[in-house]
This record gives structure tokens, C-alpha cells and sequence, in this order.
């Protein structure tokens, strides 16, 4: 679960990053929200698998800290947080880490040149760093919305997502932060 906030923390530090020549601060007014709907499809990389995990399904944030991660496909899973030190993950409830939005100090960015509008984001705390080389954001040049993010682990590895039908500021049901 630590490294599901991470990943999603990763996501959002983007609209959090300090300035590089405006395009970070273009990046975070253009992918502020209150409320956020989307699915996404989430390719897992491993050197010990011979083929990599594909899966897909929802997310759900509410600001501040409210999250919903649902696994569609191949199998269903889903973890709540309501940023209250509760969890919910595949019908076991309990405390668990509260989820913030991290901001400049858990990361560096970078913009990065190229056909495509990308963000570096590389872990300044130990914690983080454990957990990943780097993150590298990519935008739509036109609308400045977060299409996908690839992970890359210390080790080599690598998860990728990538983002469609994605609602932003839409009335999201409370229903689905509950934890029980």
C-alpha cells in the first residue's frame, strides 16, 4: 500500500513542482482539481518475469486526500484512503499511512526537451529513493493534462501508466471513500 501512495504521489507532484522556464507552473494550473475520475491502463516490468503485467481500472482522488484505486482487469482489487490514517484494501480495513500530496522538497523536476512535453521528477528524500530512480511525467502539448507516468525502480524496473476518459472537477460519489 506505501508504494501505491507513493506511485500516486508521484502523479500529482507534477502540479506541485516549482518552476522550470513556466512550464512546471503551466503543468501544475492546467492540472489542478477538486475532484479527479479517470482509468488507466498500468504495465508492470519486471527482469525476473518473462512477460510484463498488464492491468487496468479507475482511479478516484478528492481533495485533499481522499483516494480510490480499483484493479478491473485481469483481477479486481481495491484500496481506500480517506487520509485519515484509514485504509481499505481488498476487504481488509485498518490504520494505515495517511496520504499527502508531497511537494518540491520530496522531489527535483526537470522538463525535459523533446517532441513530447515530459517531466523528470527525481526523489530528494531517502524514503522515496528506495522506492524509485526517477519518474518521468508526460503531458498533452495542447491541453498541458497529465497522460502518463513511467516509474522506474532503483533496481531497473518499471511500472508505466497511462491515463483516458479523464474527468476532472465531476461530482465523485462519497460512497467510494468509505472503508468499510
Amino acid at each position: 500500500m506505501r508504494r501505491l501512495f507513493l506511485i500516486l504521489a508521484g502523479l500529482v507532484l507534477a502540479w506541485c513542482a516549482s518552476a522550470q522556464d513556466g512550464i512546471l507552473d503551466r503543468l501544475k494550473a492546467a492540472n489542478a482539481f477538486e475532484t479527479l475520475q479517470l482509468s488507466f491502463v498500468q504495465t508492470r516490468h519486471s527482469e525476473m518475469l518473462t512477460k510484463d503485467l498488464v492491468s487496468e481500472g479507475r482511479l478516484f482522488l478528492a481533495a485533499p486526500d481522499q483516494i480510490r484505486w480499483e484493479v478491473q482487469k485481469p483481477y479486481q482489487s481495491v484500496f481506500v484512503s480517506r487520509g485519515e490514517g484509514e485504509s481499505f484494501a481488498s476487504g481488509t480495513a485498518g490504520k494505515g499511512r495517511r496520504f499527502r500530496i508531497p511537494t518540491d522538497k520530496d522531489f527535483t523536476a526537470t522538463a525535459l526537451e523533446g517532441e513530447d512535453l515530459a517531466v523528470r521528477l527525481v526523489p530528494v528524500r531517502r524514503d522515496l529513493k528506495s522506492l524509485f530512480r526517477e519518474i518521468i511525467v508526460h503531458a498533452d502539448r495542447q491541453t498541458l493534462r497529465i497522460r502518463s507516468a513511467l516509474l522506474i525502480a532503483p533496481d531497473g524496473d518499471w511500472t508505466q501508466l497511462e491515463f483516458k476518459d479523464i474527468r476532472v472537477n465531476v461530482p465523485v460519489d462519497p460512497k467510494l471513500f468509505e472503508t468499510e
